[in-house]
């Protein structure tokens, strides 16, 4: 491949600021810059890391200076042996890079992520790396001014960089970059090496590292897989329990608001006038400040509304006297609490998010929704803003707007639900859009065959505008990934729809025995606010049948009620329902044959990767590296294997070095 083809297929895809810097007499990158285009640079030359301060780019740089300072004996070796390192690293928090090679032996990676990481946060990232490995040059990722030469790009000593992977693999990377899940699991696999980085730090580390940034996790808190990113702050904002947000400071939350706020929420009473500090235009305003007073000490949800209930603060319970129904007074709270969330996270960035661009930009609409701006009509860069938490929530509207629409008919709508449903609910449980989880895991959320789930998922991945994107496919003990996305059909009323509360997703075991129609509707009841049975049917896209029927199946088991103005949940316990119909002992059995299953596949696994490598032809040494489990390889394949939805084992993955 030549070296013009690389540059032209990812120079341009990866550089920021569409420039590039060149050096024309081979030393330093000080004699101008150009427009980066597809044309490979006569000289050498190099492309921004970073614009603004913001990237979406990780850049290892692997340097055989480096090596040699170390004493290595073979300088180039160790360069590879660390970069391999590396990318296992970005593949056990599941992500995927590509790397190339320069006539020296020193090598780049590169890892792209879907959403911005700010220069603050990325610092600390690189700092750990290079900890980690002795080879790892830090210096490009640590400014705004950093450079990094791509492959294809002519080096300061002579001769083209080169890919290490094939062309293919690189763009599909480049298509599918990595999301929230791979950064979060990289900052937990790199814990001991940023906390040694902060160590090192002087006395001004109390102002700058770690423990003290925005991006920090909290001591105590659950981790990675429990924090909801907004755009720019992925470590700032934490969900609890509750899956309601909030953002832990660093030495604690503290016992109490401002004497200023403290009034306000006890008597109502506010300076009145142009906004500025302490003045506001209306209770709204006042009662905002509050809200946001709260978020700032480093509250919860529930501390607030607990001044609330409690009476403890009557002048703040009065601004939202104005709502006719608790519910309504509920999803004020909340919106007024996400709102709050959103602007602190963000400003600590010194992103002036009270400045609205124009309601239109290229003709694309935009919207503001929770606090957060949504674009209706390309949901691409608005969405980074939320947390993950909040995407699944407004994946969750557009679900249910095309269920709604009758975007699927017959059985098919039920099938596809019921397998989006679950999809939702691993989501929720990875507190990520991006989701990996076995067709088995799918089929018991979703209370169908895998073999069902495994067809139903290829056909919902391959619609135009689809729900879900297909990220990486499966291979070894590692299942498909899939990113769930917002079709643009619903992005407006994925915007504009009131989220549901609680926990979503995922069918109750219940419903193996009362149907994919009662799940239906059952998932759209609420247990205080009766909906009518026409509603019911619209909100299902069932028939009046199939709604009434449903129904019916609900009422017979105390899971739906009539009362006046519509059916509510009843008030049976769907888990004695269950037990009712002995779903619990048909679950456990079902889920011993997926364990043992999943024993049975890793046994071949074992042998496709003796396989593989080729261990058991001419030249291995079985001796050393035998095929494990021969009594099963001379077995064959268990019977069940042959209508597995994946099909056979496939050997391990391609290397990136």
């Amino acid at each position: 491949m030549t070296a013009a083809r690389e540059w032209a297929a990812i120079a341009p895809r990866i550089g920021a600021r569409g420039r590039v810097r060149i050096a024309r007499n081979g030393h330093e990158y000080r004699d101008g810059e150009r427009a980066l285009t597809i044309s490979l640079p006569p000289y050498a030359a190099a492309v921004y890391i970073y614009e603004y301060g913001k990237t979406r780019l990780l850049a290892g740089d692997f340097d055989v200076k480096a090596a040699v300072a170390a004493g290595a004996t073979d300088p180039a070796a160790l360069v590879a042996a660390e970069a391999a390192d590396f990318a296992g690293l970005i593949q056990i928090c599941g992500g995927h890079g590509f790397a190339d090679v320069a006539p020296t032996g020193g090598r780049h990676a590169y890892v792209p992520f879907t959403e911005t990481i700010h220069l603050g946060e990325m610092r600390w990232i690189v700092l750990a790396l290079a900890r980690r490995y002795v080879t790892f040059d830090p210096k490009p990722m640590l400014s705004n001014e950093g450079l990094i030469t791509v492959p294809g790009a002519l080096t300061k000593r002579g001769g083209h960089r080169h890919l290490t992977t094939p062309l293919a693999h690189v763009e599909h990377v480049l298509d599918h970059p990595n999301g929230s899940g791979v950064w979060d699991d990289l900052w937990a696999a790199l814990a001991p090496e940023i906390e040694a980085a902060e160590a090192d730090l002087p006395a001004r580390a109390t102002a700058a590292s770690p423990s003290a940034l925005p991006y920090a996790p909290a001591p105590g808190d659950r981790g990675p897989a429990d924090t909801t990113r907004a755009r720019g702050t992925p470590h700032l904002v934490r969900v609890d329990d509750n899956d309601d947000s909030w953002l832990p400071r660093a030495d604690g939350p503290l016992p109490a608001l401002s004497p200023r706020l403290e009034d306000i929420a006890r008597t109502g009473r506010y300076p009145q006038g142009v906004t500025g500090a302490g003045v506001y235009r209306s209770d709204s305003e006042a009662r905002q400040a509050v809200v946001s007073g709260a978020v700032a000490c480093g509250w919860r949800k529930e501390h607030y509304t607990a001044r609330l209930n409690s009476g403890a603060w009557p002048g703040q319970a009065a601004f939202y006297a104005r709502y006719r129904t608790e519910r309504q007074r509920l999803d004020a709270i909340d919106r007024d609490w996400q709102k709050a969330v959103t602007w602190l996270s963000e400003r600590e960035f010194d992103r002036d998010i009270h400045t609205r661009g124009p309601a239109h930009r290229g003709g694309y609409q935009v919207v503001l929704a929770g606090g957060v701006e949504w674009d209706i009509r390309r949901i691409t860069p608005d969405t980074e803003k939320l947390g993950e938490y909040r995407k699944l929530r407004a994946w969750d509207s557009a679900l249910a707007a095309a269920i709604r629409a009758g975007r699927w008919r017959g059985k098919k709508a039920i099938t596809y639900w019921r397998v989006l449903s679950a999809m939702l609910k691993a989501g929720q449980l990875s507190a990520n859009t991006v989701i990996g989880f076995g067709v088995r895991s799918l089929a018991l959320a979703a209370c169908l065959d895998e073999s069902t789930v495994a067809k139903a998922l290829r056909d919902l991945r391959d619609e135009p505008d689809a729900f879900v994107d297909h990220v990486a496919a499966h291979h070894g003990e590692w299942p498909d990934y899939y990113r769930l996305i917002v079709p643009q059909a619903y992005a407006e009323t994925a915007a504009w729809r009131t989220w549901r509360p609680g926990k979503l997703g995922g069918l109750h075991p219940v419903f193996r025995e009362l149907g994919g129609p009662a799940a239906l509707v059952y998932d759209r009841l609420d247990a205080a606010v009766p909906l009518r049975t026409i509603d019911i049917q619209t909100e299902t896209g069932l028939s009046a049948t199939g709604t009434t029927t449903a129904l019916r199946t609900l009422g017979e088991y105390g899971l739906a009620v009539k009362r006046d103005g519509g059916w509510v949940r009843g008030p049976s316990d769907p888990d004695r329902v269950a037990e009712q119909l002995d779903i619990p002992e048909r679950l456990a059995q079902l889920v011993e044959k997926y364990r043992q299953q999943r024993v049975e596949w890793r046994k071949w696994l074992q042998i496709a990767e003796a396989n593989h490598w080729g261990l058991n032809n001419a030249g291995g040494d079985l001796g050393d590296h035998p095929i494990p489990l021969q009594q099963v390889a001379d077995a064959g394949p268990p019977p069940w294997m042959e209508d597995e939805p994946h099909g056979p084992p496939n050997c391990v993955p391609t290397a990136w070095f």
